[in-house]
């Protein structure tokens, strides 16, 4: 399962990594302030300095790498969880957030922060801006909480109780 879940890691960071190029280097985001692509639905250009929707800012230097490290660590663990993954299933969900971990790092260590674009609203109600690879960690959050209330794993511990 570790190699299934490797290929959707590297799948989700090359997708992330894809998505950004194109927004930071070809269109040009960071020059163009906000693109309203529906009346609900903006791409604006944010560097997110902290972690997610903009928690805990590291402003300066120490507090970049010491993100880094964190990010790192919390990665380590879900390598080491996908390595004992027996789940198809499992290894799938881990892997994506995996592939958006490593997309948001290589932001921090090459910009000091993670590049985020993609900004819903309603009226005068905005959601904090995100990226590809915060939808990768999303979904595979989301897919995790599923398959251990629903999945084979679920399974096992209702007919081991």
């Amino acid at each position: 399962m570790m190699k299934l879940g490797g290929i959707f890691a590297l799948i989700a960071f090359a997708i992330d990594r894809l998505s950004k190029w194109l927004f930071i280097d070809v269109y040009e985001l960071p020059t163009k302030g906000v693109v309203e692509i529906l009346p609900i639905f903006d791409i604006v250009m944010v560097w997110n300095r902290g972690v997610s929707f903009g928690f805990l800012s590291a402003s300066d230097e120490a507090g970049r790498w010491a993100l880094v490290a964190l990010n790192v660590v919390i990665v380590s663990v879900l390598i080491y969880w996908l390595k004992t993954s027996k789940n198809i299933f499992l290894s799938g969900a881990i892997g994506v957030i995996i592939g958006g971990a490593i997309g948001n790092i290589y932001d921090r260590v090459k910009f000091g922060a993670v590049a985020d674009f993609f900004q819903f609203h309603w009226q005068e109600w905005y959601f904090a801006v995100f990226n590809v690879a915060d939808s990768f960690i999303f979904i595979g959050a989301v897919l995790l909480i599923f398959n251990s209330t629903f999945g084979r794993d679920a399974k096992k511990k209702s007919k081991e109780d």
